[in-house]
């Protein structure tokens, strides 16, 4: 059986989401945004090996603690190809910007929209979700309907377009992604509680003012 376990670390209020398997002691860590003492003695705690560490975005608030855990844990790091050099990279983060320091640690391995990878001895779909950023994803197990989506929805919000990187007519394509997702999926968001993809697609307004404003389904 799955448990995650959701960290909200650093001053953003960032969700770190580790995802294990409680019969074989094994994880995924998505998302270590800050606070690695945290991150890294939950994991000692329940005596979990990780397996591998999943990015949905590259936005300092989310990759704070990459290079610690990495280091601990000697598994790999996945992220989107566009976002491959922003672990790396201040300016891209934007860490720079906001006046957070990050150690650099660079990627293992990237993603392409609609690869599949298996972790946990599950199966789970990659979707690219540019808007919030221009390599984001959503991480989905249908069989476990649960997804990791980062910052693309929060419960009864959607995540900025106003940052470097950001586009709204691309967001409200994603968006339109989102919501044709199988509604009973339980999304763990970036940041806050995690959501149902039914209920957001009915009553998140942000979401239909995004759809509105940009009505072309047309693919990139």
């Amino acid at each position: 059986m799955l448990k995650i376990e959701t960290l909200t670390v650093g001053p953003l209020e960032a969700n770190c989401h580790i995802c294990f398997d409680d019969e074989t002691s094994r994880a995924i860590v998505i998302d270590p945004g800050d606070d690695p003492d945290r991150i890294l003695g939950f994991l000692r705690d329940e005596g979990l090996t990780v397996e591998c560490i999943w990015l949905t975005h590259a936005h300092f608030d989310h990759i704070g603690a990459l290079a610690a855990v990495k280091r601990e844990t000697d598994a790999p790091v996945t992220i989107h190809e566009l976002e491959r050099q922003w672990t790396q990279d201040g300016l891209l983060n934007g860490s720079d910007l906001f006046g957070f320091e990050i150690e650099p640690c660079p990627v293992d391995q990237t993603w392409s929209d609609g690869v599949t990878e298996r972790a946990l001895g599950r199966f789970w779909r990659v979707h690219h979700v540019p808007g919030h950023s221009p390599g984001s994803v959503a991480i989905v197990c249908e069989k476990e309907e649960l997804g990791f989506t980062g910052d693309l929805v929060f419960s009864g919000s959607v995540g900025r377009v106003d940052l470097p990187g950001g586009d709204p007519e691309r967001m409200a394509r994603s968006l339109r992604r989102f919501v044709k997702m199988p509604e009973r999926i339980r999304c763990y968001v970036g940041h806050g509680p995690s959501t149902l993809i039914g209920v957001e697609a009915v009553t998140n307004f942000l979401i239909k003012e995004f759809l509105e404003a940009f009505p072309d389904d047309e693919e990139e």
